[in-house]
């Protein structure tokens, strides 16, 4: 597919999503980076390896600067928690070259998608009815929440971070 449509197709598919399918789509970017760092990290691609993992590290980052702790503090304190479990076990990786810490940063972050796939198949992926500047204003499940039943809205700012792989 040339580069330039499938760049079009992302920002469509990022202007038109819900808050949900966004926090959805960082998720499945950190761990597209993180699946890279593993097979760099075979392929004896130090270099590489090391964009690959910071580029994971930002898009977890990403991941916890939009959680809004003003919507449920309570939710939002736990959410943070993985994410920095997350974010610590991928500069653990970083520092020491460990796979197993890769592979538990990449665990968490499978039952995240996981969590997420489902969220967004319950509340639907896609905004009909909102202008694309409100797409980072909304109510979004906590993480780690199968059934969602509590809101917390986040603002997902993709400044700077590519979601591509």
């Amino acid at each position: 597919m040339n580069q330039s449509v499938r760049e079009n197709y992302l920002m469509t598919d990022v202007m038109t999503a819900t808050p949900q399918k966004l926090q959805l789509m960082l998720i499945d970017a950190a761990i597209r980076a993180g699946e890279q760092t593993r097979l760099f990290w075979q392929q004896q691609r130090l270099d590489d390896a090391c964009e690959s993992l910071i580029k994971c590290q930002r898009l977890v980052t990403e991941l916890l600067c939009g959680l809004n702790p003003e919507a449920n503090r309570e939710l939002a304190r736990k959410a943070a928690g993985v994410y920095l479990f997350v974010f610590r076990r991928l500069s653990e990786a970083q520092m020491n070259r460990s796979e197993e810490s890769l592979a538990e940063a990449m665990s968490v972050l499978d039952i995240e998608r996981e969590t997420w796939r489902q969220v967004c198949e319950k509340l639907g992926t896609r905004r009909t009815d909102a202008p694309v500047a409100a797409a980072s204003q909304g109510a979004v499940p906590a993480p780690s929440m199968p059934a969602p039943t509590t809101p917390v809205s986040a603002q997902t700012s993709l400044g700077g971070t590519s979601l591509t792989a």
